[in-house]
């Protein structure tokens, strides 16, 4: 069995560049310190989570991943379906890097955390529709939630960083259409019409602007998902519910519905996409559940 004390994996695609400059640094740096590691560079788009096994490797330390929102999630998932029992050490080189910020690490990350940091325990969740199974950190979202993000990745993101999330999430504000959603919550069955449903594990936070989450009861490590909706009985009441839930949390004037389960059944009257972590993937029925404290960071 070979041995390694890091798996790199660097997502070349992100960042225009940065990637492979951080790649490099971060080798150098492993050398200089007699650090062996092993490196797994994504040239073209490939789903990380989904490799096949390449054979009996032990990883000692940790995982270095460079990438944006997608590269983490998968790399998350390739961890999970591997067994591999050791902490993420992130190097954000995305566009948006929404997941990095919402674990507290920033694009212009010290090195130093690799080999001081401390290790941080969050809830990982699980979902699984007829294709696949998978992992995700920050949540799952339908409707307005996977409309706008869907959006600014097709148009215009690479141009406009992350103000482009923002003129979508405005623009698919103007548009918003619901869905009859059927849910099932630890067993209980509640029935919505919805603009807006979402089901999130982590605060996500955008940018300043819309969107902005100030959820303060959505915790990283209380064993359970955060179920949010704005139940549709007029394009105005949805329209207000989905401003006041992104800009002011809880100050939302009842316009909101939130619910907390650890096993989530969702399946939709007609075909709907999602978004999950960022990335548009995923069909439902949905089956959702959340693992205690199933991944660490090194933050």
């Amino acid at each position: 069995m070979e041995t390694f004390d890091y798996q790199i994996i660097a997502n070349l695609l992100s960042g225009k560049g940065l990637a492979k400059i951080r790649l490099e640094e971060l080798e150098n740096l492993l050398d200089q310190k007699d650090l062996t590691c092993r490196t797994l560079s994504i040239a073209k788009r490939t789903p990380i989570s989904l490799l096949p096994e390449d054979g009996e490797v032990k990883i000692n330390k940790g995982i270095i991943c460079l990438g944006g929102d997608g590269t983490v999630s998968e790399t998350i998932g390739y961890m999970a379906k591997r067994k591999l029992d050791v902490p993420i050490f992130v190097v954000p080189t995305g566009t948006a890097n929404f997941l990095a910020d919402a674990i507290g690490v920033r694009t212009n990350v010290s090195y130093d955390r690799l080999l001081n940091g401390k290790i941080k325990k969050y809830d990982l969740g699980v979902y699984e529709d007829k294709n696949r199974k998978d992992y995700f950190l920050i949540g799952i979202g339908f409707g307005f939630e996977q409309k706008f993000l869907e959006m600014a990745k097709d148009k215009s993101k690479k141009l406009m960083g992350k103000i482009a999330y923002s003129l979508a999430a405005v623009i698919e504000l103007l548009r918003l259409k619901p869905h009859k959603y059927s849910l099932v919550l630890d067993g209980r069955t509640v029935k919505i019409k919805s603009a807006m449903l979402t089901v999130l594990n982590l605060k996500p936070k955008i940018s300043f602007f819309l969107p902005l989450f100030l959820e303060k009861d959505i915790l990283v490590d209380d064993g359970q998902l955060d179920i949010i909706y704005v139940e549709h009985k007029s394009y105005l009441h949805s329209f207000l519910g989905i401003i006041f839930f992104h800009a002011f949390g809880r100050m939302d004037f009842g316009l909101v519905e939130r619910f907390k389960a650890k096993k989530i059944e969702i399946s939709c009257e007609v075909e709907s996409k999602s978004q999950i972590d960022g990335e548009v993937k995923g069909e439902l029925p949905f089956k959702i559940s959340i693992i205690s404290e199933g991944v660490e960071f090194l933050v």
